[in-house]
């Protein structure tokens, strides 16, 4: 049965939280921004729900399935910057959740900010599904949802990956990859997919 996908609520951010931090546990970039593995289930459930929480679910980029075993956080373009007070206000969360390694963590951040395209495009911040429930096209439905507003505004979508397995998934979806570049020791694939009806083609970036 295919998922059904919807937008997520402040209310379903509980049971994405653990989704979020079990997705991403043996992530390379976790690995290297959260190298104790002792604390990075409470870290990634306090850092990354606090940005589906103030970023995503406000803006309505968050989405999500019926059964909440999967969520995706797609920035759009025109959706509000979070303001200077917004930024300071989550200071403590991050520095809570990285601790020590936060210089690390904003350096890795900025190479992949980066390499985000010059022009307006649908932006795959993160893709999670829960691991028992992976490998039943929960994450291509969430992709896929993405896309259509990508592709009905006419717009390209970009996206980074540091696991080398989730490759192949994004290039079934119409990705090509572009030059790959280091986060420290972490090799990253910076992934652009033109819209639908239009051939790949070179994309300036920021960086």
């Amino acid at each position: 049965m295919a998922a059904r996908i919807r937008p997520a609520s402040a209310a379903d951010a509980p049971a994405l939280d653990p989704v979020l931090a079990a997705a991403f546990a043996a992530d390379p970039i976790t690995e290297h921004i959260l190298p104790d593995p002792r604390r990075r289930d409470a870290a990634l459930r306090r850092g990354m729900g606090h940005v589906l929480r103030e970023v995503y679910v406000p803006a309505g980029g968050a989405l999500t399935t019926e059964e909440l075993d999967g969520v995706a956080l797609w920035a759009r373009p025109g959706d509000p910057k979070p303001s200077a007070l917004q930024e300071l206000r989550g200071l403590p969360t991050f520095i809570a959740t990285f601790r020590r390694h936060l210089p690390r963590a904003m350096r890795a951040f900025g190479e992949a900010e980066k390499r985000r395209p010059d022009e307006p495009h649908w932006f795959l911040d993160v893709l999670a599904v829960r691991p028992d429930r992976q490998g039943r096209g929960i994450g291509g439905a969430l992709v896929r949802a993405g896309l259509a507003d990508a592709d009905a505004a006419g717009a390209p979508a970009f996206l980074v990956t540091s696991n080398p397995a989730n490759v192949p998934l994004y290039e079934h979806l119409g990705f090509a990859v572009q030059e790959p570049f280091a986060i420290g020791p972490v090799r990253a694939w910076p992934m652009l997919r033109a819209p639908a009806g239009e051939t790949a083609r070179a994309i300036g970036t920021g960086g």
